[in-house]
């Protein structure tokens, strides 16, 4: 028996990514900000192929200070074009990531203005785009001023109308309530969204895609599923969308607040491009990458309320403290892990607490924070962090929670296997039969008892027989009439046998009534494969043998029988024709005997071509393999990969054959996989595949130029392995100038790691 706590358990989970660990994720507790946003005008233009957001917007401020003369917003990352008051210019300067703004007027308490700014982006940063024709805005941490200015902090919230062109066979999804459309042209249309209620600015949310729309009410709040018809069937946009009103209601009950913004709007999109916050002003982002869409939508609600009555600062390390309280709300429900291939933190954090939440043996702690959560939420209003509910349950408790106490985790050590291989020494004279056991690897301390049953052509006799050890013989006696022997282990113990009975007892048990038997039966024959009688028999036992699982196991041994020889192989041929994928397995691996034979090569490349389940094509994969030639096979990957639904096949080929490949065309091949149009998980295998095969120094320069500013953040920082392949001022070169424009953190933090 195992104890595994929560600080080593969470330290086990977040060692695989310290690539983030030394980023200061957090907000500034008290920025200085001595001007308020009233009210945010935007009339923004998206251009999703180009990954372009441009526009103007209007602020409307008011001074928090007695003289005010200057406006500092943030930028990063975009280009700022034009900054007026009415018909008048504003001066204005960038610095770092500050937009200084000058003023027309000087303002006291209370004044009021407004100025506008005209700017565009596409920042790789803070515009997401992906290969299905969507664009969305990122939701990191301090991403929001790389699409557009504004002083990026959950300090600040304002109401906001949006009017935003779009191409007019798409949909737009903004915070706050749809508010209608209009059709500017044959290709552009308008669509205005508003929020009367106001919204951190950290959560502007902007996503634009070939959606469909479901709706519903919850109470007086509007709810809508925004996805693409070919990402999501109608009934699951059903189902999401009962599960929001379900959730809604569930968490008001619990809360004894509602829902803290008028709409929420869904949005589903294919892959999730390495974000993991979630949005903080009545939007969420469902990414079919991480698994269970019921359990992110769950998660993302109880976030809101959490997150949103309080907007945290801490988004870092004590980011994942919040994981513990969104499980906490959801105890009693129905949540599971979430898929997590990316190592993203907040999601370890969330399957860390969902897995372990109900073994959290603290029961005093469990129980205060499920009691204080609906009084957390009226107490804590707007920003605030960690510190502040540690600071509560302190004085609730008198201890300080600043780290989450431990997990007592139990876990079983699992039961021992034990394999042992019998031999059967077989007196047909004397009618007797001893039973040699020998163990593979570590014996039974205990005696197991066996099960025996002696099969003869009328009757059946059940005895019982005990072994232990590492080697143990067993004389039994048997019936002068016995056909076979079938062996049964007894007991708890977890015992394997592996029997090798004689000749005769396999062929009579070749016509067992039982399915399994027979193919037990076949099974074992193949350690008589010099038998001249055998081949024949097989063949008589296969023309009227109809179970699959049996005639798969009889095509293997005919196989091992014949090794490939010359003119049998329309045997196997003939049933990696049927229907049944048992028979297709074993045919396809019988055939790569038969290296050399073009018609055999011939077929394993059209069943490989045409095969609609990965176990056909995998296994037809191997066969090929071992009868093709190397410039056959490249031919396969290339024929695949002009196969839209094929692609990631063609990857498989590439990467069995890239070794062998002296000509160089795999690994070409498997270049022309990076190209944007694939889906992440395809470029990273070809990412894989290139650094692990592709050692030419001159390729990697030329290479790392494009991948370094890949839009998808994923690939920018794999990429980043290929610099030790090139010569190392090149490297420091490269490394120096990608730092200067890179903004997301993890990869940054690698760079800075690499030089």
């Amino acid at each position: 028996m195992r104890i595994l706590t929560s600080t080593l358990f969470l330290a086990l989970l977040l060692g695989s990514i310290t690539f983030a660990q030394e980023v200061d994720k957090d907000y500034e507790a008290y920025p200085d900000l001595p001007f308020e946003l009233e009210h945010l005008m935007l009339n923004v233009t998206v251009e999703p192929a180009s990954a372009l957001i441009k526009g103007i917007a209007r602020y409307d401020i008011s001074s928090r200070r007695e003289i005010l003369s200057e406006v500092v917003l943030h930028t990063s990352d975009l280009e700022i074009q034009d900054i007026s008051i009415g018909d008048q210019q504003l001066a204005y300067q960038v610095s770092g990531d500050s937009l200084v703004i000058e003023l027309k007027d000087t303002l006291g308490v209370g004044d009021r203005t407004q100025f506008h700014i005209t700017w565009q982006s596409n920042s790789s940063f803070g515009i997401h785009t992906d290969g299905s024709g969507n664009l969305w805005t990122s939701l990191q941490p301090k991403a929001t001023h790389h699409w557009f200015p504004v002083f990026d902090h959950p300090e600040v919230e304002t109401t906001i109308d949006a009017h935003i062109t779009i191409p007019a066979d798409k949909e737009a999804v903004f915070v706050g309530k749809f508010n209608g459309h209009e059709i500017i042209s044959t290709d552009k249309k308008r669509v205005h969204w508003r929020s009367q209620v106001p919204v951190p600015v950290t959560g502007i949310s902007l996503a634009v895609g070939n959606f469909a729309r479901e709706e519903a009410t919850s109470g007086i709040k509007d709810i809508s599923v925004f996805a693409g018809e070919s990402v999501l069937i109608r009934e699951v946009r059903d189902g999401l969308m009962q599960m929001a009103v379900s959730t809604l209601r569930e968490l008001e009950r619990k809360l004894s607040y509602e829902y803290p913004f008028e709409s929420l709007n869904i949005v589903v999109l294919p892959d999730n491009l390495w974000d993991e916050q979630q949005t903080e002003a009545g939007v969420i982002y469902l990414y079919q990458n991480l698994g269970s869409l019921t359990t992110q939508l769950r998660r993302g609600i109880s976030e809101q309320w959490l997150g949103q009555h309080h907007r945290y600062l801490d988004r870092g390390e004590k980011a994942m403290n919040y994981e513990f309280l969104k499980a906490s709300l959801l105890r009693d429900t129905d949540v599971g892990q979430l898929k997590n291939s990316d190592s993203l933190q907040t999601i370890n954090a969330w399957n860390h607490w969902v897995e372990g939440y109900k073994s959290l043996e603290n029961n005093f702690l469990k129980k205060t924070v499920e009691n204080s959560l609906p009084e957390l939420v009226k107490l804590f209003s707007g920003v605030t962090g960690w510190n502040n509910y540690a600071d509560y349950f302190y004085q609730k408790t008198g201890a300080y929670w600043d780290t989450l106490p431990e997990i007592q985790k139990t876990t079983e050590e699992p039961a021992a296997d034990f394999s042992y291989d019998v031999e059967y020494i077989y007196d047909e004279a004397n009618s007797t039969l001893n039973l040699v056991f020998k163990a593979e690897g570590k014996g039974l301390e205990t005696l197991a008892g066996v099960e025996v049953r002696e099969i003869d052509f009328s009757d059946t006799t059940v005895s019982e027989i005990s072994f232990t050890g590492l080697q143990d013989t067993i004389k039994t006696d048997i019936s002068p009439a016995v056909e076979y022997v079938l062996l049964s282990p007894k007991g708890d113990a977890n015992i394997k046998l592996n029997e090798h009975k004689p000749f005769p007892f396999l062929l009579n048990q070749l016509r067992s009534a039982e399915a399994e038997e027979r193919a037990e039966a076949a099974t074992g024959l193949i350690n008589f494969a010099e038998n001249p009688d055998l081949q024949l028999a097989l063949r008589d036992v296969l023309n009227n043998e109809e179970n699959p699982t049996v005639r798969a196991a009889l095509l293997e041994t005919l196989a091992e029988i014949l090794n490939g020889a010359i003119g049998t192989e329309q045997t196997f041929l003939d049933a990696a024709r049927t229907d049944a994928q048992e028979i297709q397995v074993a045919a396809i691996k019988a055939l790569s005997n038969y290296e050399g034979n073009e018609e055999v090569q011939y077929a394993i490349r059209n069943m490989a071509i045409r095969a609609e389940s990965d176990t056909i094509f995998n296994t037809a994969l191997r066969t090929y393999n071992a009868i093709a030639k190397t410039e056959d096979k490249i031919s396969l990957a290339e024929r695949l990969e002009n196969a839209d639904t094929a692609a990631i096949r063609s990857l498989k080929v590439l990467n069995m054959v890239a070794e062998e490949d002296t000509s160089g065309q795999a690994l070409e091949a498997a270049d022309r996989f990076l190209n944007k149009r694939y889906p992440y998980l395809l470029r990273k295998k070809a990412l894989d595949l290139l650094l692990l095969q592709q050692n030419d120094s001159d390729y990697w320069e030329r290479s790392l130029n494009s991948l370094i500013t890949d839009r998808d953040p994923r690939i920018r920082f794999l990429s980043l392995k290929a610099i030790e392949k090139i010569p190392a001022t090149t490297a420091q070169e490269i490394l120096t100038a990608r730092e200067k424009e890179e903004f997301d953190p993890r990869v940054l933090e690698k760079i800075k790691r690499l030089k």
